[in-house]
């Protein structure tokens, strides 16, 4: 039944609804919150019963599996959308009854109509339209504003009829910016200082504290902490086993790289595709350590193509949370849900994360080693850089001979064996492995002698069709060879080098000339068809009636001792004298010394073996493939690389790798970059971003609180301020918006207990890091030191461990115990106990947003926990040696040291009494005292000197 042919009531409810409604509708604002939260979930991207979506706008201006339109713009009555949500047959209604016994309201009806009567005009979501700036045109106080944003917030606070807060006093807003800005409390002399300069300078002291904040060396390891979320980073490398590795080169480079403010868009090309820059760096190889956070599985028995695959599709996930805030991963086994996203998308996206060369080995290759010198790291990355060059150089001149089919002879075995499982012979010499080839297989083969100047190994898939790629590695560790004469004499033939099809693996070729587990081959997974040529030292004459012997030894296995063996393969000849020319010429032997030469400087250099990005050369490229459900072991066509069609395409001149991705990310064309990053800057400084979903910027997640306002930050990071975060965070902490109290009113919290208008200051809990931080600072513990290897500060016994190795926390000693949160020993399946109290994340995957939580462990950690027991006694012990003569001195000085301000009456009040109650406790009880302190009163100072650190005061900003 149509719209047309309902009740005139109806009809008259439809035009009443049209005069009501007398403003256009928009439909990111009106429309889209309707679908996403009622209709999506059955007409989307994933499930589209009866044929219908609503995630695009041609389909839905189609026609369902009835044959009906489902919206007919301007017609509301011959919309079958309309007729079914306004219908009394509850077999037709929508939503169904039966699963959504509660129907759409009235007036969400009436909005779907109206749109529809408008002319069902689509937009795309918010977050993937253009950037615009677009100023308010009136304020009610222009005078407010003391940065351009202000003007933002003022409007929206005039629209809701609100008013600012007061300017907040000078000790609460230094505070404030001192922890957001580099994550520690300001100290006595400068709260002192700061108080001086605002009575004598006024607004320029907060200009003066500003720059001091943003120029120290903490600055760096307040926003490196931050990142090292958005990171995974860790010491070790997650699954089961988790072993260690070295990482902490990388978070040094994110502090470096925050206090010399790289510009956002640099800092992004060089994480993403630092190793394709036109002349890397030391520098630049540490920065793509951040897509090696990524975790190993070291567990026996398992598929290290599942786990690289695993570790490429998180890199894919990782870029999209952290650049563009999208819940891209949704589309990995269909379309997204909710945005218009294609899984062909996410996979022409992977596309350009799959060629690199990690393969979830236990050595990590990649790797390089990294010198602490920088000097010294300078010299070595040249040397590796002119080592690999000059390799590439060396096999390139017999590499593109080897596909020239025409030069090769196949030789066809008279006689073979195998000392596991068997050999079986196939037409044109291919020899197949059969039963089971364990670690240490060899196998004897014997041909008729002919001369050669070069004897061709071609490894096939073990399976024609593609879609069953990749397969187990195929690797011939070392091959020996003899020339039987007709006598029985025999002779060795001294194969003097080998040439691959392409230098890939951790493998080089000529190791299958020496002893040992590496060779020549395709490790850990054979992709493709492989090849290598082994070339004699001089061209090979056979007498007539000789025999050809190789011997092929097999030591290579992959994780949990799987043997790699040849399985499917063939030897070809040739006496083509191009090979014997080759191999003989003085100028490659000259390349050879040098390279060896090379290679000697180079391991003179000792230093952290650490794990970097490096693709596979384009002969060795991985085909990408759509998987069917998400699973890896269906797969679908190839896809090459490419971004999302619902954003511009990559720019022409841009290379189709990942270098060109990240520069596709910081471009103009792309606007979800910028507005994240200004988020998350937001965010670190208010305690809640302008859209309050850090990670999903999409039709799930929260719109923003102020639109306009996000885009005019997005648009002066980008062009004022060339992408600098120190510019862009300067005028946030500036603004009056930030400078207001965190006083709140009656009114203000009843109307947005939140402070999502920002009618009022910032009032947050500090993060798990700062919380720790302070107490190390407070009490005089902290050691300032920058950069170096991870520390292990006290924690309670029996927390941490291990099962597959003897690692044990040991605490740092030195003062090393006292380093900030950041450096602290990150074990992903046993991270550092206090810091996961306070909502830090394991690490184990990207986490762009902690949410915070407030329970009875986190007490129980600041008052128990032996590193804060012993900021505790170290703040009791300041307290005597510096905050006065008596205990109400005392207790006024530790809570300035730690709160940024004097206590009130009563808390001083409260804090004696607590003082005095504990001391005649320990008077009576000395032993109890001797568990904290030497004395009584010492030990009455140490209670409430935790208990000054377990305040609300203490842990918030």
């Amino acid at each position: 039944m149509s719209i047309a042919n309902t009740t005139p009531m109806a009809a008259v409810s439809l035009i009443s609804l049209h005069a009501a409604i007398a403003e256009p509708l928009e439909f990111n604002r009106d429309i889209r919150p309707i679908l996403v939260e009622h209709c999506t979930t059955c007409h989307g991207g994933v499930k589209q019963a009866g044929e219908v979506s609503f995630i695009y706008r041609q389909q839905a201006l189609g026609k369902g599996k009835s044959g009906k339109t489902i919206i007919v713009p301007g017609k509301p009555e011959a919309s079958e959308m309309i007729r079914r949500l306004t219908t009394k047959d509850p077999d037709d209604r929508m939503p169904p009854p039966k699963e959504h016994p509660v129907p759409l309201s009235e007036k969400k009806i009436k909005l779907l109509s109206e749109w529809v009567r408008q002319g069902a005009q689509w937009q795309e979501h918010w977050a993937f339209v253009p950037l615009k700036d677009k100023q308010p045109k009136t304020l009610s106080n222009p005078e407010w504003p003391s940065m351009p944003m202000d003007a933002f917030v003022l409007a929206r606070l005039d629209k809701e009829q609100l008013a600012p807060s007061p300017t907040a006093s000078p000790q609460e807003w230094l505070r404030r910016a001192s922890f957001d800005l580099t994550g520690l409390p300001p100290t006595l002399d400068e709260l002192s200082r700061f108080e001086e300069e605002t009575s004598s300078q006024g607004e320029k002291a907060y200009h003066h504290a500003v720059e001091r904040l943003l120029a120290s060396p903490h600055y760096g390891e307040r926003m490196a902490s931050m990142w090292m979320d958005l990171a995974r980073y860790a010491d070790s490398k997650g699954y089961e086993k988790d072993g260690h590795r070295d990482m902490w080169p990388y978070r040094d480079w994110l502090i470096r790289s925050f206090n010399e403010d790289m510009p956002f868009d640099d800092f992004t090309r060089k994480q993403l595709a630092g190793d394709l820059l036109p002349d890397p760096q030391w520098q630049d190889l540490v920065a793509t350590m951040f897509h090696r956070n990524t975790q190993t599985n070291e567990e026996g028995g398992t598929d290290d193509e599942e786990f690289r695959l695993n570790a490429l599709l998180d890199r894919v996930n990782t870029t999209w949370t952290v650049w563009q805030a999208s819940t891209f991963a949704c589309a990995q086994c269909h379309d997204h849900p909710y945005d218009p996203i294609r899984q062909e998308d996410y996979y022409r996206f992977a596309a350009f994360f799959n060629n690199t060369e990690d393969a979830d080995l236990n050595s990590e290759h990649p790797t390089i080693r990294l010198p602490g010198d920088a000097k010294a790291a300078a010299e070595a990355t040249q040397l590796s850089r002119q080592i690999r060059s000059i390799r590439q150089s060396l096999n390139h001149a017999g590499s593109p001979h080897l596909h020239v089919d025409a030069q090769w002879t196949a030789l066809s075995p008279t006689r073979s064996s195998s000392t596991h499982g068997g050999l079986s012979h196939e037409a044109g010499g291919i020899i197949q492995a059969t039963g089971t080839q364990s670690v240490g297989t060899q196998f004897k083969l014997s041909f008729p002698g002919e001369d050669f100047t070069a004897l061709r190994l071609t490894i096939y898939p073990d399976d024609a069709d593609p879609k069953q790629s990749p397969f187990r590695g195929s690797v011939l560790s070392r091959l020996t060879a003899t020339l039987e004469h007709p006598d029985g004499k025999s002779e060795t033939i001294p194969f003097k080098e080998v040439f691959a099809d392409s230098l890939t693996g951790p493998y080089d070729p000529m190791a299958s000339l020496s002893p040992g587990a590496p060779g020549v081959g395709a490790y850990p997974k054979l992709f493709k068809t492989r090849r290598a040529t082994f070339v004699p030292a001089v061209a090979i004459v056979a007498p007539a009636g000789s025999q050809l012997h190789l011997s092929i030894q097999h030591k290579a296995s992959t994780t949990g001792n799987q043997a790699v063996t040849l399985r499917r393969f063939q030897w070809e000849y040739t006496n083509n004298p191009l090979w014997t020319q080759i191999v003989q010429d003085p100028e490659r032997a000259s390349q050879w010394k040098a390279y060896h030469t090379l290679n000697k400087q180079r391991n003179k250099f000792g230093g952290t073996t650490i794990p970097v990005m490096q693709d596979r050369p384009q002969s060795a490229m991985r085909e990408t493939r759509l998987f069917a459900r998400g699973s890896f072991s269906s797969k679908e066509q190839v896809l090459k690389p490419g971004v999302p069609l619902i954003f511009n395409a990559m720019p022409k001149e841009n290379s189709n790798n990942r270098l060109g991705m990240a520069q596709w990310l910081t471009s103009p064309d792309n606007p979800l970059t910028a507005r994240v990053i200004v988020n998350r800057l937001w965010h670190e400084c208010f305690g809640t971003g302008i859209v309050e979903t850090l990670g999903d910027f999409g039709s799930s997640g929260q719109a923003p609180s102020h639109p306009e306002l996000l885009d005019h930050l997005a648009l002066r990071l980008q062009r004022e301020h060339d992408w600098s975060l120190k510019k862009m965070l300067r005028e946030i902490v500036l603004s009056s918006t930030y400078r207001q109290s965190h006083q709140s009113t009656t009114t203000l919290t009843q109307k947005d207990p939140r402070n999502r208008l920002l009618a009022r200051g910032p009032r947050t809990r500090l993060s798990a890091e700062m919380i720790r931080d302070q107490a190390l600072l407070g009490s005089g513990l902290l050691n300032r030191n920058l950069y170096g290897p991870s520390v292990m500060p006290p924690q309670p016994k029996g927390v941490w461990q291990t099962v597959y190795s003897g690692a044990k926390w040991k605490t740092s000693t030195g003062g090393q115990q006292h380093r900030r949160a950041l450096y602290t020993y990150w074990r992903r399946t046993s991270p550092y106990p206090s810091l996961l109290t306070f909502d830090a994340s394991s690490r184990e995957i990207c986490t762009p947003r902690r949410i915070a939580t407030n329970t009875p462990l986190q007490a129980l950690v600041t008052m128990n926990d032996p590193a804060y027991l012993e900021c505790a006694q170290a703040l009791a012990n300041k307290m005597t040696t510096s905050g006065g003569a008596t205990p109400e001195q005392q207790l006024v000085y530790a809570v300035q040291l730690i709160n940024s301000e004097a206590p009130s009456p009563k808390v001083v009040k409260s804090l004696l009494t607590l003082y005095r109650e504990s001391l005649a406790i320990y008077q009576t009880q000395p032993e109890l005292s001797k568990q904290l302190a030497t004395t009584p009163e010492q030990a009455a100072l140490v209670l409430c000197a935790n208990a000054i650190l377990n305040t609300d005061e203490a842990l918030t900003k």
